[in-house]
């Protein structure tokens, strides 16, 4: 039988807190779904975490290759349901979190996208801004704890109207319209993050339907100290000025202007990256990337069943582990 959804997490070389998120997606009420697992770690422990778990629903990819957007094409390419549904090896998801998906696409099926409500993992913060939450000296990324439902078919900043990857869902529609995930963003790659943020945007900038709703929801267990979260600003402005910039190239005015902005709050110091001078410099480093982003073409997605990822791969089959 096919699955009617397709979960995704990518990971690499986090084997105790995806095994959590894996305990969590598979404990969910829904159950016509697969789960899988694109594993580019450097060592066993991953596969081993998952050794024992003898579920038919889990599909475990290892690759060779670096990248969460690699990763996210890869099980983009190898899903067999009409809606893929990420989140990350450091979330813990709701027992609800796969059937309120799978109500929102049915109740709107003009939508080719669904965001949930992301909370920090283990404590609330008594103060919140943008997408951040603070308890003392701790600060969660990377969240929206909105409980308004929103549709949205007309360019947006993501992160600070939907919310980021770790908890994103899209009908395969989406990927055959503006293509999959740009490989030289996100997370092991050269600029280190933004490939969520650049898809989205996309997907908004073509006036693709997405909706944020608070009902599928996730905890994000990825709690920094200050001089952590100032390091992940560095790369996280770096990235706004690639992504945004490239569409500001294609006179995108609300690209440009969300430029602008964060020009002028690092100007002021008000992003908690350091100082002005620090947060300008990683600003400026992330323009000429915007010059690439803007002249290349993201990877496509062939509507041929049986399409191959281009890049280097084995799957295994989690029962047994046998190639």
């Amino acid at each position: 039988m096919m699955p009617a959804l397709s979960a995704v997490i990518c990971t690499r070389n986090r084997a105790g807190k995806l095994r959590r998120a894996v305990d969590s997606i598979l404990a969910n009420t829904f159950r016509e779904f697969e789960l899988i697992v694109v594993d580019q770690s450097t060592d066993s422990a991953t596969r081993d975490a998952l050794s024992d778990i003898d579920d038919p629903r889990l599909r475990y990819i290892w690759t060779d290759t670096v990248g969460v957007a690699i990763s996210r094409n890869i099980a983009v390419r190898t899903a067999r349901a009409d809606i893929v549904v990420f989140t990350d090896d450091d979330c813990v998801c709701d027992r609800e979190w796969l059937a309120s998906i799978r109500a929102e696409f049915a109740a709107d099926p003009g939508a080719l996208g669904v965001y949930g409500r992301v909370v920090p993992y283990g404590r609330r913060g008594d103060v919140g801004w943008d997408c951040v939450n603070e308890a003392g000296d701790m600060i969660c990324p990377a969240i929206n704890e909105s409980t308004t439902r929103l549709a949205v078919d007309r360019p947006a900043i993501p992160h600070l109207v939907l919310g980021g990857g770790n908890n994103m869902s899209f009908r395969k529609e989406a990927f055959h319209r503006v293509g999959l995930f740009i490989e030289e963003l996100g997370p092991g790659s050269r600029i280190g993050t933004g490939e969520d943020t650049e898809f989205a945007y996309r997907l908004l900038w073509h006036r693709c339907r997405l909706i944020y709703s608070p009902v599928p929801f996730v905890e994000h267990d990825n709690w920094l100290d200050r001089a952590q979260f100032a390091r992940m600003m560095k790369v996280a402005i770096r990235v706004q000025a690639a992504v945004f910039g490239a569409y500001a190239l294609r006179f995108d005015g609300l690209a440009a202007g969300h430029l602008l902005r964060t020009a002028w709050q690092l100007l002021c110091n008000r992003l908690a990256i350091g100082s002005a001078a620090v947060g300008l410099y990683h600003f400026a480093t992330g323009l000429p990337w915007s010059v690439k982003f803007r002249l290349s073409r993201p990877p496509r997605l062939c509507r041929t069943v049986g399409q191959r990822s281009r890049k280097a791969l084995a799957i295994w089959s989690v029962k047994g582990l046998t190639r």
